[in-house]
Parts: structure tokens; sequence; C-alpha cells
């Protein structure tokens, strides 16, 4: 992948973040989001992991010559952090207050709060001290 994020509309999956753009390496390492997934959390890890596969490789074409080495399918059923309609913004990293900077999930990162947005986030806010 040359982004460390891309959406993936009208799939299974809706996100694939290489996480190579936050930890480094030579290699993709590739992490697929579900959002709202009841109807395939019930699925076997090789089904999910085929599927997965398929979605990235239909979605980005430079993929389909890419090799699978690992794959593992992870269950969290409660992970993404999703505000109501109407609900104030997400927070930005600086606040009023000289020397307190917010990070974590929740942050506006421009990334859906996940584990990757509460990273770029903690980054962020260290950049700022």
């Amino acid at each position: 992948m040359h982004e460390p994020l891309v959406g993936l509309p009208a799939r299974t999956f809706q996100w694939v973040f290489d996480r190579r753009a936050i930890v480094g390496g030579a290699t993709s390492h590739l992490s697929l989001i579900s959002s709202g997934a009841a109807a395939i959390v019930a699925q076997g890890n090789d089904e999910l992991i085929a599927t997965a596969l398929r979605e990235v490789r239909d979605a980005l074409p430079a993929a389909r010559a890419a090799v699978l080495r690992k794959g593992l399918a992870v269950r969290e059923k409660r992970s993404t952090f999703s505000l109501a309609p109407g609900a104030p913004p997400r927070p930005g990293t600086t606040t009023p207050l000289d020397g307190f900077l917010l990070a974590g999930d929740w942050i506006d990162t421009g990334l859906p709060a996940t584990i990757e947005s509460a990273v770029v986030s903690g980054h962020r806010a260290a950049a700022e001290n």
C-alpha cells in the first residue's frame, strides 16, 4: 500500500491499515476492520482471512501479486468507539491549557477510533511537547 489507510466501501471489511506507516519496515503489515460485524463474527478464521485477502486484492490491484505470509483473525465486539448523531465532535490533541495534551483512540486523527488512531494521536502529542 502507498497510503496508511484505505476505505473499502460496500465490502465486508470497511478499512485496511498498513501498520508499516506507524511501525516502519520494508513490508506491508495490513490490518482490516469490519465495523458492525455481527454477521461475520461467527465465521471461522480461515474463512475471514480468505475474505480479507480477496477484498484487499479486489480493491488494491498491486496486492494481487503479494504473498500472504501470515493471517490472523481477531474478534473484538466492542472495540470501536462510535459517536451518536449530533454528539460533539472528537477533540484534537492540543487543548487551551499549556502543556496539557490529549491522546487516545477518541482523539480526532482522521482515522476511525481504533488502536491505530490512538497511536497516531500519541505521536502527535509527543511531537507537540
